[in-house]
């Protein structure tokens, strides 16, 4: 079976947008996951370390003091806790 596609059809046009990249910081994190961050009030900017920011994000995430969507910092939360386990684990 032949299939007819376009492979630009495939991909998102903000792909690059979900890309990880080192920050000034010496974070990687994606242009998506700062705006995630920044949408949530957090300024990635002054975290050194990712377990600083998952620490910070796990307290604002156990808190009763928001009241907006946090699905998608929960979701960047398990992401970069995900990474930081796979970066820091000897295989």
């Amino acid at each position: 079976m032949k299939n007819d596609f376009e492979f630009e059809q495939l991909i998102p046009k903000n792909l690059r947008s979900y890309v990880s990249e080192r920050r000034e910081n010496g974070l990687f994190l994606s242009d998506y996951q700062i705006s995630v961050l920044v949408s949530h009030g957090f300024s990635y900017q002054k975290y050194t370390s990712i377990k600083e920011l998952l620490f910070d994000i796990d307290t604002y995430l156990n808190s009763d003091s928001f009241l907006d969507d946090i699905d998608s910092l929960d979701l960047l939360s398990r992401e970069l806790s995900e990474r930081e386990y796979y970066s820091n684990t000897n295989h």
